[in-house]
């Protein structure tokens, strides 16, 4: 995994626009962790993607599993948080919507996984060495076929929703010679409200990154208040 300092290098040269103003970089030792999921009623822990992810060459045995109190459901309300294993919480009412597929990114990299934002614009990144040798200069993911009528099995790894048509694999950050890989991208106006939340009972509070979008779905993401201050 590389520091915030290489990874937000290789963004301001090779990503971040002209005007642009890269704010928040949720990826380090401190951040990584694995997702729960409340998708459609249905409670996962850990979340494992329900749509198209590329294909990635990284050890997701590196993260710590949850708790089993966390995987088995058994707490209340966000008291997930003290789980230090848990790095955030994905709700929606389906599959194909934004914050599962964001979510579905940040699980497919686990531990190489780093969620950024700009003043524009939010994305999940790797560095390109996470990408096999053979698919350095990958073809942005196809667009999947029409989602037909149906139960929810439909929807499971086939379905997406008008907004991936935002961005799933940017264009060109997985050529060759480039220093990270853009996974997964949405502009700043699909998503509804930002902000920074306190969860969990102690005393001290942990700090979660909040974005719910426009298809009112959800993501919350662990992050380190002191980076920010």
């Amino acid at each position: 995994m590389k520091s915030e300092k290489q990874v937000r290098a290789a963004l301001q040269a090779e990503w971040v626009g002209e005007g642009e103003e890269l704010r928040t970089l949720l990826g380090d030792k401190d951040d990584l962790g694995h997702l729960g999921a409340t998708i459609g009623g249905r409670f996962a822990v850990p979340h494992q993607p329900l749509g198209p992810v590329p294909e990635l060459d990284v050890d997701l045995g590196l993260l710590a599993p949850p708790s089993r109190l966390v995987r088995e459901g058994k707490f209340h309300g966000d008291e997930w948080v003290h789980d230090p294993a848990m790095r955030g919480w994905v709700y929606a009412a389906s599959p194909d919507q934004l914050a599962v597929r964001c979510a579905d990114h940040l699980a497919a990299a686990g531990p190489e996984a780093w969620y950024v934002a700009t003043d524009r614009r939010s994305a999940v990144v790797v560095d390109s060495s996470a990408l096999p040798k053979d698919k350095t200069e990958s073809e942005p993911e196809p667009a999947a076929p029409e989602r037909k009528r149906g139960g929810v099995g439909s929807l499971l790894g086939k379905a997406r929703s008008a907004f991936d048509a935002v961005a799933d694999l940017s264009d060109g950050l997985t050529k060759a010679g480039k220093r990270v890989a853009v996974l997964w991208e949405c502009s700043h106006d699909q998503v509804r409200h930002r902000d920074w939340v306190k969860r969990g009972r102690s005393t001290m509070p942990h700090w979660f990154r909040y974005m719910e979008f426009v298809d009112g779905s959800v993501l919350e993401l662990r992050m380190n208040l002191r980076d920010y201050i």
